[in-house]
């Protein structure tokens, strides 16, 4: 056989073997994978669910609970309920009315702070002719009550008045995506978590607000903000205690793939509002009009990873379809919201998958004509 004969042997074969056109594509009907996983890894299964976006699903996605957006009753029962418990290094101002001579005065140059009872670490503060009293974990009003029972031995029917002239004893950490990251002290009045992120500045603009992380004593739970913001739904906020720490992440992980036959694929960063599937193919200029095939539009959502009886994981994912060849597609795509780490992928046009089959083709061809021409020559 010559050279000619065996290099279109060659290409015939190569040929033969390209039965997927080159180039990524989507085709939820074609069930064959060519799987080259070593033989001692056991593979993993999947469970794979197939949504097309159409007005019926858009309703069910939207659906929301109004019962969650007008009030949270459990925190307005907190705050009702709300007393301040005194603790080591608070400062008291304590007044016996008609005996200034027990009152240690501010004076021009003091405040009111720098000349009250500081609690001392064991939790007591010492008054004359009551002594050493141990007022932690007490209110101003138990703490009245304990001060007029000991001074009437020396006062008749005393008239006494407690005030937390400074706060130190309680406070909560603010850290991460805030505009001022800080301390902030528990007072005598109630401190909810917004109340504590507007308290800092509010949130930055690069805050992840739906993954908001509260460890108190030791267990951390993510609370979002996200529907309080957009929605007024008071069920997200909740009373802060002593010893909380609240930390905002920022965004960086909430982004969104847009891949495929677009003009400028890319990862974008959601919007703290959302982001629409329409909203994404625009961050990435738009699909490619010569290449794409608006009937192929895909969200691919891997939505966890769970255990079979045979305790192997198993990976669930979702993949939404959108047929945008007319405009009452793209009106859809308005309508549903994407969600962090979505892959929007739009397939290329039959056309297109085969200009590149050609284009990986055409090398081969001009190689055997490059071929033919030295076994001329040699003849």
């Amino acid at each position: 056989m010559d050279v000619r004969k065996l290099a279109a042997c060659v290409l015939v074969a190569a040929t033969a073997g390209c039965t997927v056109v080159p180039g990524s594509n989507m085709n939820r009907m074609n069930s064959v994978w060519f799987d080259d996983t070593p033989e001692e890894y056991t593979p993993a299964e999947t469970d794979i669910q197939y949504i097309p976006i159409n007005a019926t699903v858009l309703a069910h996605l939207s659906q929301t609970t109004p019962a969650q957006v007008l009030s949270n009753a459990e925190l307005e029962a907190a705050i009702a309920d709300y007393q301040y418990r005194i603790g080591p290094s608070d400062v008291l101002t304590i007044v016996v009315w008609e005996h200034p001579e027990l009152t240690i005065p501010a004076g021009s140059f003091r405040t009111a702070a720098e000349g009250g009872n500081e609690v001392k670490a064991d939790g007591t503060v010492f008054y004359p002719y009551a002594g050493e009293i141990h007022v932690a974990g007490k209110t101003t009003a138990e703490i009245k009550a304990m001060l007029e029972e000991k001074l009437a031995s020396v006062i008749k029917r005393p008239q006494v008045d407690v005030r937390v002239a400074d706060f130190k004893s309680q406070r909560v950490y603010i850290s991460g995506a805030v505009r001022q990251p800080g301390t902030l002290p528990i007072t005598s009045t109630p401190i909810t978590l917004v109340d504590a992120i507007e308290g800092l500045g509010g949130l930055a603009d690069n805050a992840a607000w739906q993954h908001i992380r509260l460890t108190r004593n030791g267990q951390t739970q993510e609370i979002s903000l996200r529907s309080l913001y957009e929605q007024g739904a008071w069920s997200e906020n909740l009373l802060l205690q002593h010893g909380d720490l609240v930390h905002v992440p920022r965004n960086d992980a909430d982004k969104i793939f847009v891949l495929g036959e677009v003009n400028r694929p890319q990862g974008i960063a959601m919007s703290r509002t959302g982001t629409t599937l329409a909203e994404a193919l625009a961050s990435a200029n738009g699909i490619n009009e010569n290449r794409a095939d608006g009937r192929g539009i895909y969200v691919l959502r891997n939505t966890g990873v769970s255990r079979d009886n045979a305790n192997q994981p198993v990976y669930t994912a979702t993949i939404y379809h959108l047929n945008a060849a007319s405009a009452v597609g793209f009106m859809l795509a308005d309508k549903f919201t994407l969600e962090p780490r979505d892959i929007v992928y739009v397939s290329p046009a039959p056309i297109t998958r085969w200009n590149r089959f050609l284009s990986q083709l055409l090398p081969s061809v001009s190689a055997v004509g490059v071929i033919d021409d030295l076994g001329d020559n040699n003849d």
